[in-house]
């Protein structure tokens, strides 16, 4: 009997972008490693009253955890360098758009900060770069034009 094929997606081709100016464009950071988009999650409150015999919880606001993305580091490549890349951001605490695009052409938009930025260069390999993004606000997520914005 024949089975139906996967619709799973391959994750290559997933692509982070940032507004190297607040407002701007967004342009594709270079060199990017595996991405593992942040959690989002909510806290978990015990709600059960004297006057119930099962346990009750609600659940708080919607919450994205820290995002730490992998990348090639490339020094003077416009989108990690100190003049116009993230360590600029970094270094000025800039809040700015970042876009995660999926090979299905689903985006996620977000306003967020470069929270660290860790450098690596081994005496035998490449020289990469762990950047930590912390995302705040509202977010928009969806297949363009149609995006839903979520936390109003």
């Amino acid at each position: 009997m024949p089975t139906e094929p996967t619709l799973a997606i391959s994750g290559h081709g997933t692509i982070i972008a940032v507004q190297l100016t607040p407002g701007s464009t967004f342009t594709d950071v270079a060199e990017q490693g595996d991405i593992t988009p942040p959690e989002m999650s909510r806290n978990e409150f015990d709600a059960t009253t004297q006057e119930k015999d099962i346990d009750s919880y609600v659940l708080g606001v919607l919450r994205r955890g820290s995002f730490t993305q992998p990348l090639n580091f490339l020094p003077d490549h416009n989108t990690h360098d100190h003049l116009t890349g993230v360590f600029k951001l970094l270094i000025d605490n800039t809040v700015t758009g970042w876009r995660i695009t999926y090979p299905d052409s689903t985006v996620w938009i977000m306003s967020g900060q470069v929270q660290a930025l860790k450098p690596n260069a081994p005496v035998d390999g490449k020289l990469s770069l762990d950047m930590t993004l912390r995302f705040s606000g509202a977010m928009q997520i969806g297949i363009p034009p149609a995006l839903v914005t979520i936390g109003l």
